[in-house]
């Protein structure tokens, strides 16, 4: 109703149009990170096995074998053995560890069981067990590029006076 009684006129009401914009092919997915982690609260029992890397913040109970590497944080446990690429233990961990190129035993750490590996680093972590030494593993050979008189630079004022043969 209006103001003074009369019928209040109202305005029809349009809605817009949209048109749908047509694309050629969907965006690309993000690439899945390659680090899994198992969280803190969290008990996994089995046996891990592939390539990336693990960081492990609760516990595992079974055994590790790796192409990549392992991390096992302050708050993380590994009951079993671990076989990767790169180890480093900043928690705990009971069994042997295989590090094919390097292990770390930071100073919250501890392994109680038996290491091998070629690269040790200790920083006051406790180590119950032995420890053996690995050759490190072989790199491909990469010969040193040629350097040649035109790689060479020089100063402003320097010429290069090449001697004929």
């Amino acid at each position: 109703m209006g103001l003074f009684g009369g019928q209040t006129k109202q305005e029809p009401v349009s809605t817009p149009v949209y048109e749908e914009e047509p694309f050629d092919e969907l965006p690309p997915l993000p690439k899945a990170n390659s680090t899994t982690i198992i969280a803190k609260g969290i008990t996994v029992t089995g046996v891990i096995r592939g390539e990336g890397n693990v960081q492990i913040e609760g516990r595992l109970e079974g055994e590790v074998d790796l192409k990549g590497g392992i991390t096992v944080a302050v708050s993380g446990t590994v009951q079993g053995p671990i076989v990767a690429d790169a180890v480093r233990v900043a928690g705990e961990v009971t069994g042997s560890i295989t590090a094919r190129e390097h292990l770390c035993l930071e100073r919250t750490g501890a392994i109680h069981g038996d290491v091998a590996t070629s690269s040790l680093i200790v920083e006051n972590g406790r180590l119950d067990g032995s420890s053996t030494m690995l050759t490190p593993p072989e790199r491909p050979y990469e010969p040193e590029p040629e350097i040649t008189s035109q790689d060479l630079q020089f100063g402003d004022s320097y010429e290069l006076e090449m001697e004929p043969k």
